[in-house]
């Protein structure tokens, strides 16, 4: 009997292996990096919670046609829930629910402003130091550490109270003390880009350092970029609420978030608890629901929220 006439042995199905968590989602870092779930509910909470706020901040002037600054005598300490004033009044006769809105607008702008400038500022310096000479590289980074050992509240206090309360001067201070964990990611997410196949390759085609950086190496560093604005957003809200609880941030026909709980701190074991306890919980709320976003975006994130 020939070989071709033999019976073909029959083929032993062996069981597919089922591949560990990490090697089907990816490991944080490689080409195949695991994503943030965009189905997570507290992500989406967090989201809404924002948007809402922001859109109630942004209409302010259509919510309400009281003035944030106008005072009545004859409206004083008016408990939450008195017709005409929603959430009360404060000792001056402010309406609460309008110096909310208006401080809203205020704290959430100087935010997301400062935000900004430091994300700009960080993946400026955190680029020239991936990409620039080795003492350049050095000379970044070893300021990067000066500025983290410094007790940076105090520094944005000097500054504010040095060049003036202002929105400008408060956005700038913010944004200076800052850029350093934003450029030391930067830097390390632009080297660990340089290994990535499609970096190789788009350097192998003959395009230049700065077409490389923008078309490849930055887009591919942003999931922590991103994750990191996200968190100076909360870290700007906090500090700027902490800059006006001290009298030391906007001027006072600008009313903020600090700028209500300075007002209101006297007032705290008075029986008005409310006019702590409604701009306290603004800024907390706001905080948390930065952070969620933030570990959100995180592609190295421990667990979904």
């Amino acid at each position: 009997m020939s070989t071709d006439q033999l019976p073909a042995e029959p083929q032993q199905t062996l069981p597919r292996a089922r591949l560990p968590r990490w090697a089907r989602e990816g490991v944080p870092g490689q080409d195949g990096a695991r994503r943030p779930r965009a189905g997570s509910p507290a992500l989406w909470v967090a989201v809404a919670v924002l948007a809402v706020l922001g859109a109630l901040c942004a209409a302010a002037p259509l919510l309400t046609d009281l003035d944030p600054l106008a005072t009545d005598t004859t409206a004083r300490n008016l408990r939450p829930g008195t017709p005409g004033h929603l959430l009360g009044t404060d000792t001056l006769g402010h309406d609460l629910l309008t110096r909310l809105l208006y401080g809203g607008r205020t704290s959430l702008l100087i935010g997301l402003s400062a935000a900004t400038v430091t994300v700009l500022i960080g993946v400026a310096l955190g680029a020239l130091a991936a990409q620039g000479p080795q003492w350049l590289d050095a000379l970044i980074t070893r300021a990067a550490d000066t500025m983290l050992a410094l007790p940076l509240l105090v520094v944005v206090l000097a500054l504010s109270a040095v060049l003036g309360g202002s929105l400008t001067v408060v956005i700038l201070a913010i944004a200076v003390t800052s850029w350093m964990p934003v450029a030391l990611i930067a830097r390390a997410e632009l080297r660990s880009q340089q290994q990535r196949r499609y970096v190789r390759a788009a350097r192998s085609l003959g395009l230049s350092p700065r077409q490389v950086l923008l078309r490849h190496s930055l887009p591919g560093s942003l999931p922590p970029v991103a994750s990191i604005a996200a968190f100076e957003v909360g870290h700007a809200i906090l500090t700027e609420s902490t800059l006006s609880f001290l009298g030391l941030d906007v001027p006072p026909n600008r009313p903020a978030w600090g700028t209500l709980l300075q007002n209101a701190q006297s007032h705290l074991l008075t029986g008005q608890w409310y006019t702590v306890a409604l701009p306290a919980a603004m800024i907390v709320v706001t905080i948390i629901a930065v952070n969620v976003i933030a570990s959100a975006l995180s592609p190295t994130r421990g667990r979904a929220w």
